[in-house]
């Protein structure tokens, strides 16, 4: 049974997106493409991050101290020295609650909507590319698939809340196995979960 937690609460460790201004500061294109590459990578350095945006180290540096302020990243804890800093992404979150007056204030939620959306895209794209190249373990334990019904929210609440007790349960099981070293076979792996309400008109009964 899932707990009666807020997005703000079961995402407590990520950056809270509350008003505009911590919106602007995370849509920032070159902010947004050092987030991607933490996502994907883990953990990176100013200098790793130039070389693959092709941009210069004070640039990547600046942006990433912006981050910072604002929460999106943060400094890995003993690692790298004074004059190369390790950095991961904290990840973002706007709660039901603020979204739709964020929604009205400004159009850059519907930027940032647009930009994650195009994101999940093209690693899906990309992933469907190179099946042919893939382990086949890889292959079979990946999952596409989409499904809909017709549910009242407090019912879609419900299923929400038990997919992130899911995903949680697992994605901190494999970050104290990983911490543990238990690293053999194991790769980062995306995971997107997304429910939402249809138009009214295309939302009548099952589908």
């Amino acid at each position: 049974m899932s707990d009666a937690r807020t997005t703000a609460e079961r995402f407590a460790d990520h950056a809270q997106v509350k008003d505009v201004r911590t919106l602007k500061a995370f849509t920032h294109p070159l902010r947004m493409q050092i987030l991607d590459y933490l996502n994907d990578r883990d953990e990176a350095t100013s200098t790793t991050l130039a070389k693959y945006l092709n941009e210069s180290t004070g640039q990547t540096s600046y942006h990433l101290r912006q981050l910072a302020k604002f929460g999106f990243v943060e400094e890995v804890e003993d690692k790298g020295t004074g004059r190369e800093r390790w950095w991961r992404s904290k990840g973002l979150n706007v709660a039901p609650e603020d979204a739709k007056t964020l929604a009205q204030q400004s159009p850059l939620l519907r930027t940032l909507a647009q930009r994650q959306t195009a994101e999940r895209a093209d690693k899906l794209s990309a992933f469907q590319g190179r099946i042919a190249e893939e382990d086949a373990e890889w292959v079979e334990a990946s999952a596409m698939s989409t499904t809909s019904t017709a549910l009242t929210p407090a019912e879609l609440v419900a299923l929400r809340d038990e997919v992130w007790d899911v995903a949680e349960r697992h994605t901190e099981a494999a970050k104290k196995r990983r911490e543990a070293g238990d690293l053999e076979g194991r790769r980062r792996v995306r995971i997107h979960f997304d429910a939402f309400p249809l138009p009214k008109d295309d939302a009548e009964g099952d589908h």
